[in-house]
């Protein structure tokens, strides 16, 4: 009797772990979430999910911080977009979609003279990148309105 109380016992204490390990989630099962929310459009779930694979493993911060961006300007909350692009450029400083969404951003709060640094940092990075020229035009135009 004993025995099979025992065995019981490690056989809930295996499942119970299984169980426990099978709830938790990675830091790449989050960032997969966020980048399927990201593109339903539900930016708070993109966000969360971002967040927490950052929290999981910070290994994760540079593609955290160009999603979870991405996911801000998409929603219109420009200050965390900007921040979120400001840690990404920091981290991988020739990172040109960043300066454009950071510029992107920076234009929609008003404030012309960043975005137009942005988009002159994004031309010196890559002349060719797409519609920043006209971007850039754009923005010196309202400037001067």
């Amino acid at each position: 009797m004993k025995r099979i109380v025992l065995i019981l016992v490690l056989l809930m204490a295996l499942f119970g772990m299984a169980w426990s390990q099978g709830q938790s989630r990675t830091a790449v099962e989050c960032f997969v979430d966020g980048n399927e929310y990201l593109d339903m459009g539900d930016y708070d779930r993109a966000i969360a999910s971002y967040t927490e694979a950052m929290r999981l493993d910070s290994n994760y911060a540079v593609f955290v911080y160009k999603n979870r961006g991405f996911a801000y300007l998409s929603k219109g909350d420009y200050d965390r977009a900007i921040a979120d692009y400001t840690q990404a450029i920091r981290l991988e400083p020739d990172y040109v979609m960043g300066y454009s969404n950071r510029g992107i951003a920076y234009f929609y709060k008003g404030d012309y003279d960043r975005a137009i640094s942005d988009f002159e940092t994004v031309l010196r990075l890559d002349p060719n990148f797409p519609n920043a020229r006209q971007n850039l035009e754009y923005i010196r135009q309202q400037r001067g309105r």
